[in-house]
């Protein structure tokens, strides 16, 4: 009877249906705008990528999914997560997919975004590892870039052998061509391997000092199911636990119009296969369970890593090092003198314990470098790490009661510095979400790899108390918004004292049906930064703040033809200057016939900022595993094609042009990177292949 009557309530969403369902490459890109907040807070988008593509061919199974399967997902938090296993527990296996809608929590707009990675379908057979079955079934991907700007850089200009021997570092040493490869070879859920490989516009290849090609590579192997065995990885590897306060070295979302995302869902370890040069491990993990809801995990890494070096022995060898440079850029000698000069030893575990009523987890890791790291002391750096070694470790925890989930993480550091997160979730009412959390983190705390929530540049020197919440009061709206308020007891960068700020955000959605969707939405954030130095050599700080507002519609006027446009205002204020404003609109037109495997996507932006302060950041299509979003500002217009032809089943290409004009300009960029003229382009070209 449950099944019929669900059939009956299900047939006329079904009519309905294809409305809801958006081409899965979309929702991806939804889902990468929403997270690509424009403060620079750390995100690998790649990894977003490489999930949910993954997702596409092995759909989440929701009658038999773990947590840890739905937290692969990225478009739901916890609590709704709870709330789905909750109620298959209750109500037995689902029958269709928009049965989802009667499960607490679960907005249209969230079924809408989370159907094409998700089945109930669990036709698929048990998995049984074997070499021959995972060599014949397996599924291999091959792709190749290329992108070059086209004019020319003052970094690759000609140059007198002369000048260039009394100033090495005015030119580049490799040629102005950005190249990238990978491949990866999946076996379902079970087997992941592959490695990736760029050289940066600048970097030398099969030269100098990259004579065997790449300037930058990673590999890895992962093997999931061996028994107790929950995951072994070999190569290169991130690891994510808790909060984040001790360990997270992968994807990490901040403040973003997903108000409710302020919890992390712990991954554990994971391949890495993106190309920030910097937050991963190289070494071995492996996570065993240990009993029912119980599991260890262990993991070592070693590897060198860029630095900036100060001291040295007579013998040559490395004592001390000023700063660990980022960049993952090596196209100049000073750049190159620093690549990988110094060693990095990880070691470090977790156990936690998972209930149906509650979860506990204890995270620990060490690291030790092979010189003294000891970046010159600075006013507000005062409490920054310094020394060769360090330890940290933390306890984390997550539980229920009544409608509400509480979870939260305290942590140490051998320094004495501590940090403390706890935060809590709810679904008041069917139409209401709300979330909080309050952070706490020591001016003296030091965790490398920590990627707790925060304002701050570091999970150090802040304490804050957020407030989110989703309502939907009526059909097809949605109402988002979130309060942070936020302080810093010691200086920070560009703040030489304690200080205090705030950011609250609005918007609201509306989706007529799948042919319309519109938005509303206004972020305003307040941080103190250092006033104009006056006659005295005391610096007092004033008041700064950047308010946006934007408009945005997307609406299909065919099946295969859609139309997308924004309006966009900034204004930046600070007391001592008049205001600085920033305004972008622009068009875009997607187009992918039924009948011709090729696509398009066009946009057309005209811009004016008064300066780089009131610069607006906007995402752009791009090709696959590549991404665009930059800061618009100047005044001028920016536009680009990006086309994708499906050549076969088994070959895809793309190839994407990108032009910005400043009309009143006589020179773009800076520093090596100037070109003399208004215009600069950009060509890519990539290709795939699948066998």
């Amino acid at each position: 009877m449950r099944r019929l009557f669900i059939l009956a309530l299900y047939l006329p969403l079904h009519i309905n249906g294809p409305a809801q369902v958006n081409d899965p490459y979309r929702v991806i890109e939804e889902l990468i705008e929403e997270l690509a907040v424009d403060d620079g807070f750390y995100t690998d988008l790649e990894k977003i990528y490489d999930e949910l593509l993954f997702l596409m061919d092995y759909p989440v199974d929701l009658n038999s999914a773990e947590a840890s399967d739905l937290r692969g997902l990225h478009f739901i938090n916890e609590l709704q997560i709870a709330n789905l296993i909750s109620y298959r527990q209750v109500m037995g296996r689902f029958v269709t997919l928009y049965e989802l809608q009667y499960v607490e929590g679960f907005s249209q707009d969230d079924i809408r975004k989370i159907l094409p990675f998700v089945t109930v379908d669990d036709k698929m057979p048990a998995i049984t590892l074997s070499a021959a079955d995972a060599l014949r079934r397996g599924r291999h991907q091959f792709f190749a870039r290329a992108q070059q700007v086209l004019q020319q850089q003052r970094g690759y200009s000609s140059i007198s052998a002369e000048d260039l021997a009394s100033s090495p570092n005015s030119r580049y040493l490799g040629s102005p061509l950005k190249a990238y490869t990978r491949y990866q070879f999946n076996y379902r859920n079970q087997v992941h391997a592959g490695f990736v490989a760029e050289k940066d516009a600048g970097e030398e290849f099969f030269k100098g000092g990259n004579p065997y090609g790449f300037d930058y590579h990673t590999f890895h192997l992962q093997i999931n199911d061996l028994g107790r065995i929950k995951t072994v990885t070999l190569g290169d590897y991130q690891a994510g636990f808790g909060q984040g306060l001790v360990l997270w070295s992968g994807l990490a979302f901040g403040k973003s119009s997903n108000t409710l995302n302020i919890r992390k869902n712990q991954r554990g370890l994971q391949k890495y296969s993106s190309t920030d040069e910097n937050k991963f491990f190289r070494g071995a993990g492996i996570t065993y369970r240990l009993f029912e809801g119980a599991e260890a995990t262990f993991f070592a890494s070693r590897k060198k890593i860029d630095a900036s070096v100060s001291g040295t022995c007579t013998d040559g060898k490395i004592i001390e090092v000023s700063a660990l440079p980022n960049t993952g850029l090596h196209a100049t000698p000073s750049q190159m003198a620093g690549k990988n000069v110094l060693g990095e030893t990880i070691l470090g575990g977790n156990l936690n314990f998972n209930h149906s009523l509650f979860r506990v987890g204890a995270t620990v890791m060490s690291i030790e470098y092979d010189a003294y790291l000891n970046p010159p002391e600075r006013i507000y750096n005062r409490y920054d790490f310094r020394g060769s070694s360090n330890m940290s470790g933390g306890i984390d925890y997550q539980f229920s009661a009544g409608p509400v989930m509480f979870f939260g993480e305290g942590a140490v550091s051998s320094s004495g510095g501590k940090a403390f997160l706890a935060g809590a979730m709810s679904n008041p009412a069917p139409q209401i979400s709300l979330s909080a959390l309050y952070r706490r983190y020591d001016r003296n705390y030091h965790a490398y790899f920590s990627n707790g929530f925060r304002e701050n540049t570091r999970t150090a020197n802040e304490e804050g108390f957020y407030l989110g919440t989703v309502l939907h009061p009526y059909n097809r709206w949605k109402l988002s918004a979130y309060f942070d308020l936020f302080s810093f007891p010691w200086l920070r960068y560009g703040a030489y004292a304690p200080s205090a700020g705030i950011e609250y955000f609005m918007q609201a959605d509306f989706s007529h049906s799948r042919n319309l969707h519109m938005y509303w939405s206004f972020r305003q954030k307040s941080k103190p930064v250092n006033a104009p130095a006056g006659s005295t050599n005391l610096r007092v700080l004033e008041d700064a703040g950047i308010t946006r507002l934007r408009y945005h519609i997307s609406y299909f006027a065919a099946s295969t033809l859609e139309f997308r446009n924004r309006v966009e205002m900034s204004v930046y204020r600070r007391e001592s200057r008049s205001p600085e404003r920033g305004y972008l609109l622009y068009q875009d037109v997607l187009y992918k016939p039924h009948r011709v495997p090729l696509s398009l996507a066009f946009r057309y932006a005209l811009f004016s900022t008064d300066t780089y302060n009131a610069r607006i950041f906007a995402y752009e299509n791009d090709i696959l595993y590549a991404f665009s979003i930059p800061a618009y500002y100047d005044k001028g217009y920016r536009t680009y094609l990006l086309l994708q032809y499906k050549a076969g089943e088994k070959t895809d290409l793309w190839l994407r042009y990108a032009l910005t004009v400043l009309p009143d300009r006589e020179s773009i960029g800076s520093g090596l990177n100037t070109i003399d003229g208004n215009r600069r382009s950009e060509l890519k070209a990539q290709v795939r292949f699948r066998f």
